[in-house]
């Protein structure tokens, strides 16, 4: 399971291997893969096979799975901000905004016909909207949509739940210019990921009524503003099935149908070997690569990716509340075991994340986590006023120990618990594994911080800087699960986000790094390629670390 973010913006989560939206991309401060990718590894940003239109088959479906279905489908409500949700809903929504593959965001003719800064004083930004983009029933898709969108994720109402209000909150008023379909924006104060709030737009008649927004699309999709509606859902066999908009106003696209289906992580592997699923996302499984590897015709992809693993400590009460235990578990985990346990096996490079902001390969990455080193930790847990006694760590006749809570049914999430459960326990920390439906592992379990500790991950996008604030600041913050934040990042964050001179931005974000490693609120452990097995002949579609999906090209290749 996943939780994605990029609308706030903010992190996407992932139960297997949550994400961050992590790029931060204003003009002139793109945080685009390194231009030596041997500095951390040889993987591509874009792994999936091309192809031209012309060389597609018209028609067929392509069926994917997903770990669960929807709990809410509105994508820009904290419910609906899930990789599953996102990534079912990718084909039916779109705007102005979308990202290349090496991590430029670039105009999407579809939505506009051009997006431009056009002062600096105040940040004004100007897009001219195609005047052919329309919703699933017709409707124009105007300046009246984007005023409502801001409004309702501005923060000015907090009948409205939101992911974040980062980036919106900055936005002064959003206005018509020459006619309906062109839109002025114009900032308070520099927000420099600005093109991040233009991925995708709601409707006014859903973004005007808070209870709409909430609650009125827990079984049925936002409408349509891309080349697939939602044809059909069945909740309980969990099948979401996709097909062409006879509204879109672009290219054609190949495939008639898209269908998700709900399966397991356990049961993926059997689902691709019967060619029930056409896809495979292998992440770190090593019985899924294998599994993929005995597949006729399968075809595995190996990409950059921008989800990192990590564990998250709910720090504001119990023994996590102490800045030094936080620092002793993270001296004491192996990370790097951790990352060659689930990199290596799939034939990926294993390397740890070192950064809570960018990515290993992009601009603007510098390590600056706490070492492996069990001396050092042993003497974190000293300074929080611990003592060893036998095999067990005491203090005030108390012994310390832990609890990770995981989500059933989710091998690599499972793996990396039991390994982090392994390190604790053999210096003297017993854990506990308290397994829960999968389902509710979000929903129930993590937003409303009833853990100890977690070890799912963030997926990020192409705006790490101010994508990645709301899972440490503020304290409230809807992605802030830890509980915990540091004065020092709201103004920090504060200046990072308004500024356009990108040196000056990356120097910020290191001292933002350097804060957070200060008080280590999550740790930080390994980032995941993004591995994948497809379908002989599918193209346009794959393991990719920055590049949005053309849905309209995706497809079968002719034979």
């Amino acid at each position: 399971m996943q939780i994605r973010k990029a609308k706030g913006l903010g992190a996407l989560a992932l139960l297997s291997a949550a994400a961050l939206a992590i790029a931060g991309c204003a003009p002139g401060n793109t945080a685009a893969p390194s231009a030596n990718p041997d500095d951390q590894n040889s993987l591509p940003s874009t792994a999936w096979v091309r192809a031209d239109a012309a060389d597609v088959q018209d028609g067929g479906t392509l069926t994917l799975a997903v770990d669960s279905m929807p709990v809410n489908w509105n994508n820009f409500h904290i419910d609906g901000n899930e990789a599953n949700t996102n990534d079912i809903v990718s084909a039916m929504q779109g705007g102005p905004i979308k990202i290349d593959e090496s991590g430029k965001p670039v105009v999407n003719s579809d939505y506009a016909e051009s997006v431009e800064l056009t002062n600096e004083d105040p940040q004004t930004v100007e897009i001219k909207l195609n005047p052919k983009a329309v919703w699933e029933d017709g409707t124009p898709i105007t300046v009246a949509d984007y005023q409502a969108t801001w409004k309702a994720n501005n923060g000015s109402n907090p009948d409205y739940v939101v992911i974040s209000t980062t980036g919106w909150d900055q936005i002064s008023s959003v206005e018509q210019g020459e006619n309906e379909y062109d839109v002025i924006i114009t900032f308070s104060s520099i927000y420099a990921d600005w093109q991040g709030l233009l991925s995708q737009v709601l409707p006014a008649s859903v973004a005007n009524d808070p209870t709409t927004f909430n609650t009125g699309y827990l079984t049925k999709a936002l409408p349509s503003s891309g080349p697939f509606l939602l044809g059909s859902f069945d909740a309980t066999a969990g099948i979401a099935t996709l097909e062409r908009n006879p509204k879109w106003w672009g290219q054609a696209p190949k495939l008639e149908t898209i269908v998700y289906r709900a399966v397991s992580q356990d049961q993926q592997g059997t689902s691709f070997s019967n060619g029930e699923i056409d896809a495979l996302n292998i992440s770190a499984n090593a019985d899924l690569y294998q599994t993929a590897q005995n597949v006729q015709g399968a075809q595995i992809q190996a990409s950059n990716g921008l989800t990192w693993t990590h564990i998250t400590m709910r720090a504001s009460d119990g023994p996590l509340a102490d800045v030094n235990v936080r620092k002793a578990v993270a001296s004491i985990v192996n990370r790097e075991q951790i990352a060659n346990t689930a990199n290596s096996p799939v034939g990926v490079p294993a390397i740890t994340q070192g950064s809570y902001v960018f990515m290993p390969g992009q601009d603007g990455y510098t390590d600056e986590s706490l070492p492996y080193d069990t001396d050092a930790g042993a003497k974190y847990l000293e300074d929080a006023g611990y003592t060893k006694d036998g095999d067990s760590w005491v203090k005030d006749g108390t012994p310390l120990k832990f609890s990770v809570t995981v989500p059933a049914d989710t091998a690599t999430n499972i793996q990396r618990a039991e390994q982090i459960q392994a390190d604790l326990s053999e210096f003297g920390i017993p854990v506990d594994l308290n397994t829960v439906p999968v389902g509710g592992y979000f929903s129930d379990y993590i937003i409303p911080g009833d853990f100890q500790m977690v070890t799912f991950s963030w997926r990020g996008t192409a705006y790490p800087i101010s994508s990645s604030e709301s899972l440490f600041s503020p304290v409230d913050s809807a992605q802030n699960y830890t509980g915990i934040t540091d004065p020092q990042l709201a103004d920090l964050w504060q200046k990072a986000n308004t500024d356009l001179d990108p040196d000056s931005r990356l120097q910020t974000a290191e001292e933002i790094d350097k804060v957070l490693w200060s008080y280590v609120p999550i740790i930080p452990i390994a980032p995941l390629p993004n591995v994948y097995a497809v379908k002989q002949g599918l193209v346009n579609w794959g393991a990719t670390q920055f590049e949005t999906v053309d849905w309209t090209i995706v497809g079968f290749q002719n034979s």
